[in-house]
């Protein structure tokens, strides 16, 4: 029921593919379904190609799901909630592997890691995570350069959990049983001193050896094979020796598979008959001959050169000077027999320098869904062919927003406003227009920049010549672009204006954008409604639907939680992440950090670290405002692990592990770092960390903001600083009124009674976190009150208060906060008594942990 992980790695030829052979074949003997692929430097920019052909996924696929996934990477599947079809291709495919492995093992090789798509290695790194619990041999292999940071992790990964070969060059006993088995006999001393030249590689031996019994070098007589002349007359590198097979081949053929050289090591037999102009009867003579002599295997429409190495030999009989023209011609070849965005593009990019004149006019007629399966490589082309073509080609506003779309899903932002606003200053295309002044909004949002984007929006909203679906749409993000700019007033008229018309057009995705723009730039009060309507009225199943759905998702789980009600906090965190998976879409990661966020704050700290791992893993470690990774510091403080917590508010941008606010909204990053300031006992430093963000032009969203307050009152105090306390608590009363959400009214309730030393009224906030199911507040409210019914001689209330706290913190694990607890109170000589922390079973379904519990059910 269990997996394992392997990784192979070495020179080439030095017999990785071989250990691989050999233990996959052994994995088949014993009844595993074997799936094998191999990535290539040809086709690097081509994503998660090694995995499609180690699964056999292609157009060709009669399974269903095979079908589908091969339809999102060729851009032919329908635009149903697609927002990114290269993530939702390998959330399908991770689907796959789980469910062959639910029928029984399975074992998959991925070969040549080194020249591997980012989105290969982190679907391999996600399988790799996964082998412990589902019946998975996970083979990979590489070579030692080229080097790449991603590629190095996954060798760590394997190094940790699994097994690590690193494959050298043979031992002369190896080297000689090895030629034996190829010349037939045991060798001679002057074969034995030939073969040297192959240093040990087994590959090279192998081809030496086979090459001089082909060419009637050896003579075997008494089980001993010895050369028959001098050494020096014997093919001085492994190239002179693949040549030497390859002279064997006739002229047709040999020329034929120098076009299948430059078209990869393993290439597509319909491709090689449009690139070569051979008939399907003449390249499956071809086929058999290669394979005959070792050249070619594989069958059906997938071949492939036995090594790379022949490749390499074929493909340079192919003068320099004429390669660039021969790739063209094949990418001509290619894109008239229809033969698909991959198959033409990985030719166009082996001509450097200005496009050919027929390009322009192929991309723009290509849909988005399919440059969307190939963002760089369709980024790059897009790029040569307006840089070919020039502004005044006819073809240029096409290729153009085409450009600036990709750049934008791919997240190079700030071309994409440039390119994007330029299409929106020219084009007499009032939608094309709006749709590009919409994608500068979004950049301008995503890098917090949003002045970039007021000035080519400012006055646009109200175009006559816009259909009312397309007013309320560039209105609504234009109210959110003002709102993130801190035009409070103005962004309220504009959502207000896209309410307006979205109701005149009957829009569904215009309505539902209307709504969001409104929930969030109007009052808290009202967003819970805005959000549910948003929900209930969007029904599309575009990209664009997809994911204003999973933004509204996020924001009702935020206000939720925020209300405490857990149940449908819940409800929309899993149809988030199963939408989130479905579409591919970068958004699964925010959907696990807003998770993490909630199961923090419910006091499930181990859940909120496996779904911070998840997100770590889906967003390849990125989290820009450093929220995931202050949750994560601050239950690693919380429970004593301060190496931990440095290490992960290290991580963020790069920074040393201090204390300096960063610019970016993240409220539990600011928590984390004042409370490493408190552990070190530096309780003026941990103030300053606060406090930096209660002015509204900090940029924290005050719902956040106030969540906090009650912290700072309580170092404020602590600290002996009671001015900046009475200012907390006053900015949480009057947060409390404004948005009027039990969450912020607990916080209110909280901050006063800590001014006031109410030890009841702390009591009764206490209940108040419990009925929210707020369970680490509830906790930090009975310490608080603990400490005030001591200091006022109420020992045995003190006590019991203290005991209720202590409860708490030890079922989180809460090491540190429960020291500190008993530390304040041991200064009133009050302490816990013996039977404070209860033991539970150390058995059955009582001693699992309620996220244990939740995994087993």
């Amino acid at each position: 029921g269990q997996g394992a992980l392997c990784w192979f790695q070495g020179e080439p030829g030095i017999g990785k593919s071989a250990l691989t052979s050999a233990l996959l074949d052994g994995a088949a003997g014993l009844g595993v379904t074997i799936f094998r692929g191999a990535a290539s430097e040809r086709v690097m920019a081509f994503p998660l190609r090694p995995l499609t052909d180690g699964l056999r996924i292609g157009p060709q696929a009669t399974d269903p799901a095979r079908a589908e996934i091969a339809e999102l990477l060729h851009g032919t599947a329908g635009r149903a909630r697609m927002v990114d079809p290269v993530l939702a291709a390998s959330e399908r495919m991770m689907e796959l592997v789980d469910r062959w492995c639910a029928d029984g093992p399975v074992a998959l090789a991925v070969e040549d890691l080194h020249w591997a798509d980012e989105a290969s290695l982190l679907a391999w790194n996600r399988l790799a995570r996964a082998v412990g619990q589902i019946p998975l041999l996970l083979i990979g292999s590489a070579r030692p350069t080229p080097r790449r940071p991603t590629v190095g992790r996954l060798r760590e990964l394997a190094a940790e959990r699994g097994v690590v070969l690193d494959l050298g060059p043979l031992e002369p006993a190896g080297v000689t049983e090895l030629a034996a088995g190829v010349a037939g006999g045991v060798p001679g001393p002057r074969l034995r001193t030939a073969l040297t030249r192959a240093g040990g590689n087994p590959l090279y031996l192998m081809e030496l050896t086979a090459g001089l019994t082909r060419g009637g070098e050896l003579n075997v007589s008494d089980g001993v094979a010895e050369l028959r002349r001098d050494v020096t007359a014997l093919p001085g590198s492994l190239t002179a020796a693949i040549r030497r097979r390859l002279g064997q081949l006739d002229r047709p053929t040999r020329a034929a598979l120098r076009i299948a050289a430059l078209m990869g090591n393993e290439f597509d037999a319909a491709e090689w008959s449009a690139a070569t102009g051979r008939s399907v009867i003449e390249v499956a003579a071809m086929v058999d001959t290669a394979a005959a002599d070792g050249v070619l295997s594989g069958g059906g429409e997938r071949l492939r050169f036995r090594h790379e190495l022949i490749r390499q030999v074929l493909a340079a009989e192919v003068a320099a000077a004429d390669r660039c023209a021969v790739h063209a011609r094949i990418a001509r070849d290619l894109a008239r027999a229809d033969c698909g965005v991959h198959a033409v593009a990985r030719h166009l990019l082996a001509v450097p320098g200005p496009v050919p004149d027929w390009v322009p006019a192929w991309l723009a007629g290509i849909g988005e869904p399919a440059l969307y399966t190939l963002p760089q490589v369709s980024a790059e082309l897009l790029s040569r062919a307006l840089a070919a073509a020039g502004d005044e080609h006819p073809q240029w506003e096409t290729l153009t927003a085409q450009l600036a779309r990709v750049l934008f899903w791919i997240g190079r932002d700030d071309q994409a406003s440039e390119l994007a606003g330029q299409v929106a200053g020219r084009t007499s295309d009032p939608v094309l227009a709006a749709r590009m002044r919409i994608q500068l909004i979004r950049s301008a949002g995503r890098t917090r920049r949003p002045a970039q984007a007021l000035a080519v929006t400012t006055g646009t909203v109200a175009d006559p010549r816009l259909p009312a679906d397309w007013q309320a749409r560039l209105a609504a993000w234009s109210a959110l672009l003002r709102r993130a700019a801190g035009q409070v007033t103005e962004a309220a008229e504009l959502a207000a204006a896209a309410l307006a018309a979205a109701a005149e057009s009957g829009d569904p995705l215009a309505v539902a954008t209307a709504r969001h723009a409104a929930a969030m730039c109007g009052s808290a009060a009202g967003r819970p409604g805005h959000i549910e309507a948003a929900l209930a009225v969007l029904r599309g199943r575009d990209p664009e639907s997809t994911d204003l759905r999973l933004i509204l998702l996020a924001n009702r789980i935020a206000v939720a939680a925020e209300c405490g009600l857990t149940d449908q906090a819940e409800a929309a965190l899993r149809e988030g992440l199963r939408l989130a998976e479905r579409a591919g879409t970068v958004r699964g990661a925010d959907m696990l950090a807003a998770a993490a966020q909630f199961s923090y704050r419910y006091g499930r700290w181990d859940d909120a670290l496996a779904q911070l791992a998840g997100a770590d893993q889906e967003g390849s470690g990125t989290d820009p405002s450093g929220s995931s990774r202050g949750i994560a510091a601050l239950i690693a403080l919380r429970r004593g692990d301060r190496e931990s917590a440095d290490a992960q508010l290290a991580s963020i941008a790069g920074r040393p592990a201090g204390l300096v606010p960063l610019p970016e909204r993240s409220y539990p990053l600011i928590e984390a770092q004042a409370l490493r300031a408190e552990a070190d006992g530096d309780l003026d430093r941990a103030v300053a960390v606060m406090s930096g963000w209660l002015p509204a032009s900090a940029g924290l969203p005050a719902t956040e903001r106030d969540d906090g307050l009650p912290y700072l009152v309580y170092l404020a105090l602590a600290a002996g600083q009671n001015a900046t306390a009475r200012t907390a608590a006053a900015l949480s009363k009057a947060g409390a009124a404004a948005g009027g959400s039990p969450g912020r009214a607990a916080a209110a309730r909280f901050c006063q009674a800590l001014l006031a030393h109410d030890s009841r009224e702390l009591l009764a906030v206490a209940d108040g976190y419990e009925q929210l199911g707020w369970i680490p507040r509830q906790a930090f409210a009975l310490e608080e009150a603990a400490v005030r019914l001591a200091g006022n001689g109420e020992v045995t209330a003190a006590r019991a208060a203290l005991t209720r706290a202590v409860r708490i913190y030890s079922g989180l694990g809460a090491a540190w906060d429960a020291g500190r607890a008993d530390r304040r109170l041991k200064q009133h000589g009050v302490r816990r008594g013996p039977n404070s922390i209860r033991r539970g079973p150390s058995h059955g379904w009582d001693a699992l942990t309620p996220s244990e519990r939740r995994v087993a059910e």
